[in-house]
């Protein structure tokens, strides 16, 4: 397993990716594809997921995840949805 981002100064807590989502982050940016976390207020720790398509900066906003999450939770749903994403997409592209 690989280390995802360790402790930062910003609070977002550890997370160990498995290989399956070391390769669906590598095929999701490869795709263009962005999941990336957004915090919901300054100062607190809690993030909602942005999810957005295409190349910089002409990004579309496909969507938000309807919940937030606490350090390292957010990093596992980020995984969770490229994983979702490089399943559902991968063979057609």
């Amino acid at each position: 397993m690989a280390a995802f981002r360790g402790k930062t100064k910003y609070g977002m807590g550890e997370y160990s990716r498995s290989t399956e989502e070391d390769e669906a982050a590598v095929w999701c940016l490869h795709n263009n594809i962005c999941i990336t976390p957004r915090q919901a207020k300054w100062g607190e720790r809690i993030w909602f997921v942005d999810i957005e398509k295409g190349k910089y900066p002409n990004r579309e906003l496909l969507g938000t995840s309807p919940e937030h999450y606490g350090p390292g939770r957010i990093w596992e749903k980020v995984s969770e949805y490229q994983v979702y994403y490089y399943k559902k997409y991968k063979d057609k592209k």
